[in-house]
């Protein structure tokens, strides 16, 4: 029988200040003239592309993520995911709170899918999931994923 087991929701929308863009806005046209300037064409073309590519991305993202965890998938808004098709999954932390939950794929192109959780959920699912899936051990965020945070991209 299929049913919903649990879900939640998180917001993906990323809240950034009018001067985020302003600083965003200028390291770009700053690099695609210095590379122009250096006769490095194909790194403006590249860093032109990289950044309408986020920008396409980002608009084009829920700005709410709904995930329902079933008896033969989980699903994420509006994905299915078949307990076969995850190979793992484990929380990250910051401090001593939940962050983040990481489901790692057994699929070519997308190999991690990072959801939003807090300690609340995180004790419930340590009670669901491992009758599906294996989990790792817990980790913190690495270096350069508490940049990335930090510079809200």
């Amino acid at each position: 029988m299929n049913d919903i087991i649990y879900s939640w929701s998180f917001s993906s929308k990323k809240e950034r200040s009018n001067m985020w863009y302003i600083i965003a806005l200028s390291l770009v046209i700053w690099l695609v003239i210095w590379w122009f300037l250096t006769r490095q064409y194909w790194m403006s073309f590249v860093i032109l592309i990289l950044v309408w590519i986020i920008y396409f991305v980002e608009n084009n993202s829920e700005d709410i993520v709904n995930v329902e965890i079933w008896n033969l998938w989980i699903k994420i808004w509006p994905n299915f995911y078949d307990y076969s098709k995850i190979d793992s999954y484990n929380f990250i932390y910051e401090w001593e709170f939940s962050k983040i939950i990481r489901l790692f794929l057994n699929k070519k192109w997308i190999k991690i899918i990072d959801l939003e959780v807090d300690n609340k959920i995180t004790l419930d699912l340590k009670n669901i999931l491992p009758s599906f899936i294996k989990e790792w051990e817990k980790q913190e965020l690495s270096l350069t994923e508490k940049f990335i945070k930090l510079i809200n991209l």
